[in-house]
């Protein structure tokens, strides 16, 4: 991979992020309400599925890297 591409896979998996319910959760939990009991959707690692995993990865979000024109 290229630097870029490897700028734009961290851009995708950041990005959706913010768009997965797991993070809200988690926001929930430890700074709004405070209560640090996350209801987390799966209770351990080995649940989550190829297509969690792939929302992360194939997302369709792009990144401008192209920050010097000649």
């Amino acid at each position: 991979m290229t630097v870029k591409e490897v700028f734009e896979m961290e851009f995708k998996i950041a990005y959706g992020f913010f768009h997965h319910t797991e993070f809200f959760e988690g926001v929930r939990a430890l700074l709004v309400d405070k209560d640090k009991s996350p209801k987390w959707h799966y209770t351990h690692v080995k649940q989550i599925g190829s297509k969690e995993i792939d929302f992360f990865f194939e997302r369709q979000e792009t990144l401008n890297l192209d920050l010097y024109k000649n």
